[in-house]
């Protein structure tokens, strides 16, 4: 199991103080919190906290605070909408309570898509009719 980060999900849950619908799951290896059925805040294996905007404005925004970083999963694989919080945030409630109620907010108004089954492939059987040998 994957490093758990108790003061960070300490710093975290006083950032959500009062919002509703949240649940606490393991996903990636780590520690995530989840609003409804949509995942808003990971506390990364590195010991980072990331949050998932989807919102262009509000991802650039964060983006561009120093310290800020696209979340990663790897060496060439950046995680749409996720941004790794500055690490000056992990000790600083109040600048990180915007960004995980902005997250929070976003998962709320997120529509859960669900992924269809493909559909069975149907069965063409060739069926081949077969003649009684014609009695003499």
């Amino acid at each position: 199991m994957g490093a758990s980060f108790p003061y960070l999900i300490e710093i975290v849950e006083e950032s959500t103080t009062g919002l509703g619908n949240i649940t606490r799951r393991r996903m990636f290896g780590c520690d995530t919190l989840f609003n409804r059925d949509q995942i808003f805040v990971l506390f990364w294996k590195d010991g980072r906290i990331g949050v998932r905007l989807p919102d262009p404005a509000d991802y650039e925004e964060l983006l561009a605070l120093p310290g800020s970083e696209p979340w990663q999963v790897g060496e060439k694989t950046t995680m749409s909408h996720w941004v790794l919080v500055p690490e000056d945030f992990h000790d600083d409630v109040s600048a990180l309570t915007p960004w995980i109620r902005r997250a929070h907010a976003l998962a709320s108004t997120a529509k859960t898509t669900k992924i269809a089954k493909p559909a069975a492939a149907k069965k063409t059987a060739k069926t081949t009719k077969t003649t009684k040998p014609a009695r003499a």
